[in-house]
This record gives structure tokens, C-alpha cells and sequence, in this order.
């Protein structure tokens, strides 16, 4: 699974390098240096053959964004709406969970998300 990649290595100046999808690397053949590394490949993990396939493997999902303090990977417990068609015991384990929710942040996480809502 090597994908050819055009750039320069900066140790040797050779322009022979590969993409290691596995390994997310960008590596020089000449010289061996690891040019990048960390790479995600964002392409789909299959190939489509025909429209009927395709539409049964699609992933979906909001895309990652910076503008978010979790970058709009994280959950939340929940709101108050939710909660008016639900029993009492599943309406305590709601209230229990959001709780815990909301104590487990990291003061990190909360200052960030505080930020991020004021440059809205």
C-alpha cells in the first residue's frame, strides 16, 4: 500500500519518496529519512463497484472542526426535552449520568469550551 508523493526530502534532495498508508509516513527511498509523519489518510477504506454498494457503506458523521473544544468528537447527556417521555428511574439514571458528565471535564476542557463560545 505505497502511494508515490511528490515532495523534496530535505536531507538528501531527492524527490524518490512513498506514502506508508499504514504507517501514515512519508518516507525518502534514497536515504531512508521519515519526511512526515502522523499522516491520515481522510479516502474511503473501499472500493465501490456500483451505486447500490456504495450507498450501504457510506459513513457519515459531522466532519472534525477546531472551532469546538472536543473538535465535535465529544457527547453530551442529553437535554431537559429529552426527558418527558422517559420513566422516573430512566429520568434519575439521566440526571446521574449528565452529573458525572459534567464532573469528569478537565479544567482544560472547560476553560477551552468557555473561550471558544466568546470568539463565536
Amino acid at each position: 500500500m505505497e502511494r508515490d508523493y511528490v515532495k523534496k526530502c530535505p536531507e538528501c534532495g531527492g524527490i524518490n519518496l512513498f506514502w506508508n498508508k499504514e504507517k501514515g509516513e512519508v518516507i525518502c527511498k534514497e536515504c531512508g529519512l521519515v519526511v512526515e509523519d502522523k499522516m491520515v489518510d481522510f479516502g474511503q477504506d473501499w472500493r465501490e463497484f456500483d451505486s447500490d454498494g456504495a450507498e450501504q457503506r457510506r459513513r457519515t458523521g459531522a466532519p472534525i472542526t477546531y472551532t469546538q473544544y472536543d473538535q465535535g468528537l465529544g457527547t453530551e447527556v442529553g437535554r431537559k426535552a429529552d426527558l418527558y417521555n422517559l420513566e422516573k428511574k430512566s429520568k434519575n439514571k439521566f440526571f446521574r449520568l449528565r452529573k458525572w458528565q459534567y464532573r469528569i471535564y478537565t479544567a482544560i476542557e472547560r476553560n477551552l469550551k468557555l473561550a471558544l463560545a466568546e470568539l463565536k
